[in-house]
């Protein structure tokens, strides 16, 4: 075609509509991009929402002879989120730790509270009182008032251990209690992953991204970091797998399931038959998930790390069990220990075991304290028979060490039906006014005793003069004041330790999750900001359509051709 001849219509007509079709696709191209700019800002206080994007890419050009590449327009590629996978990990596993320590911090505020110590209604105190109680009957034995202050103080002392006790025995079944709802809230999570990993696959296999979902799943997954540490993994299809404790409990390879459940030890006890019974609450369910299982003690030991440990299932630990395990199973249950190293699964059977070892303190302190008083209170009888009554006793009334702990020493009821039971001279028949025996017990306040032997070995002795009436001290031994403070200030440094690791945590979760808003967060400046570019982008190629539609009528109806 020559410089001065008219261009084929036909070609004309081609360049215009393509021109069309061009500002037609920009135009769609940033409608896409206002309702995604729309999008963020609805969500903009959505927890777990991620900002959103749309990528254009320029559509293919066409080939013009000895002129180039003409452009033809946009496309949408995809619409993702801004997300940064690794922050996500790093706030997950924090989250972990951070759980670990405020179930600790939760129970041993409450411990603190239980001992009240240091206070005037502390067992220090009330201890200090049945000595000084001793050291007034020893100034005046025949005094029937002094005998009774022993009694009432030493009543007051043993119900004070008691009520100590029972009150650990709550806070250690609370924290079980507490476990099984964290365990019902992890498979309940678990449960909605697996329904967010079907609809996502569903939704990829047709080449979208479904951000909204993953957001959804990306949230549920923070929340399950609080209860216990895991790691996730995507499948091609975008569907998370998740592993425990070297375990996989949601898998995508044999369909989308669990094939593990986590269950907690309720209790355990020995039956008549010589059979263990051990009660499982399966997936933290306490209404439908009660499961009994009944085995050997071969079966119960069974279950053990190795051949030198004992057996794992102990009340609150946390085991993984085959999901249709059932009452008929019995020993062979397919339990495995649950070993989380973080989250608020592991802050409570920490804390379990940690309650049950202040028990065990004071189960010490109970049996160092009775051996001791019983020691110099029952040791002058007499051939012909008379024979002093211990002053404290345990289960049955048994005076046998190894039966008394904090749980259930008292004063032996003996001492409550004759007040002249209460031992004071130092030989039976010592004449009226003899209190050297009183005056020894109320000098077992000074004593270095081996208390801590007492809590692994309740038949454990010291040695004992009876001419003295007194016990040689122990190297490495300790008095019962000193060995309870220790007690109160070990407690003291672990709830002060749990207090400052959660506010460490948080404020590095906090620096975290800070991080995560700067780059996944909506910025409603930032959005507005888009939106007028795409607003004016819109009007742009809106304008492009009025001038072709121009030019078009141009060449229809005033060439006239």
């Amino acid at each position: 075609m020559l410089l001065n001849e008219k261009p084929e219509r036909s070609e004309t007509m081609s360049g215009i509509f393509s021109t069309l079709n061009t500002a037609r696709r920009g135009m769609f191209a940033q409608q896409q991009a206002v309702s995604t700019a729309g999008h963020n800002i609805a969500n903009a206080a959505t927890e777990g929402f991620s900002r959103q994007r749309v990528h254009m890419t320029a559509t293919p050009g066409f080939l013009i002879p000895n002129a180039g590449v003409v452009g033809t327009g946009v496309d949408i590629v995809s619409i993702s989120r801004i997300r940064d996978s690794y922050l996500d990990v790093q706030i997950r596993l924090e989250k972990a730790i951070a759980g670990n320590y405020k179930a600790r911090q939760e129970i041993l505020e409450q411990v603190e509270m239980v001992f009240m110590e240091p206070g005037e209604t502390g067992l220090n105190t009330i201890m200090g009182r049945m000595w000084d109680a001793w050291q007034e009957l020893a100034k005046s034995p025949e005094n029937s008032n002094a005998r009774t202050v022993v009694r009432d103080n030493a009543k007051t002392f043993t119900d004070s251990l008691n009520h100590l006790y029972e009150q650990l025995n709550t806070l250690k079944k609370d924290s079980i209690s507490i476990a099984e709802k964290k365990i019902f809230d992890a498979e309940s999570i678990l449960t909605q992953i697996k329904s967010l990993n079907d609809q996502i696959f569903k939704i990829k296999l047709k080449n979208q991204e479904p951000n909204d979902l993953m957001d959804q799943r990306d949230l549920l997954l923070d929340k399950l970091s609080e209860i216990m540490d895991f790691s996730a993994s995507e499948d091609k299809y975008g569907r998370v797998i998740i592993e425990s404790a070297g375990r996989t409990i949601l898998q995508t390879e044999k369909g989308n399931e669990m094939p593990l459940q986590m269950s907690l030890v309720r209790s355990i006890e020995t039956l008549e038959d010589g059979r263990v019974q051990v009660v499982l609450v399966r997936g933290g369910d306490s209404i439908d998930g009660l499961t009994t299982l009944a085995m050997t003690q071969e079966e119960y030991d069974s279950y053990a790390l190795d051949e030198n440990s004992p057996s794992f299932l102990q009340e609150g630990a946390v085991v993984f069990n085959d999901p249709s395990c059932n009452d008929n199973y019995h020993g062979n249950a397919g339990l495995s220990l649950f070993e989380v190293n973080h989250g608020e699964l592991k802050g409570y059977q920490n804390i379990g075991t940690e309650v049950a070892k202040y028990q065990s303190q004071l189960d010490g302190l109970a049996r160092a304290v009775a051996y001791a008083v019983n020691t110099i209170h029952a040791d002058n009888g007499d051939p012909d028979g008379h024979s002093p009554v211990s002053f404290f006793v345990g289960e049955g009334g048994s005076s046998d060490i190894s039966s008394i702990n904090a749980g259930n020493i008292r004063v032996n009821q003996a001492i409550f039906d004759d007040m002249d039971n209460i031992n004071t001279g130092r030989a039976w028949d010592s004449p009226e006014g003899n209190g050297e025996r009183a005056l020894a017990i109320a000098r077992l306040r000074n004593a270095w005793l081996p208390i801590q032997e007492f809590i692994e070995n309740p038949d454990t002795t010291a040695a004992y003069n009876a001419d003295e009436m007194k016990f040689e001290n122990i190297s490495g031994g300790s008095t019962f004041e000193g060995y309870f403070k220790d007690v109160i200030a070990g407690l003291g440094i672990s709830a002060e330790q749990a207090k400052r690791k959660v506010e460490n945590q948080d404020a590095l979760t906090g620096q975290l999750i800070q991080r995560r808003y700067s780059v996944s967060g909506v910025s409603i400046d930032e959005e507005i900001a888009c939106l007028i570019q795409y607003q004016h982008a819109y009007q742009a190629n809106a304008n492009v359509i009025s001038t072709l539609t121009a030019m078009l009528d141009t060449l229809i109806n005033r060439m006239g051709v």
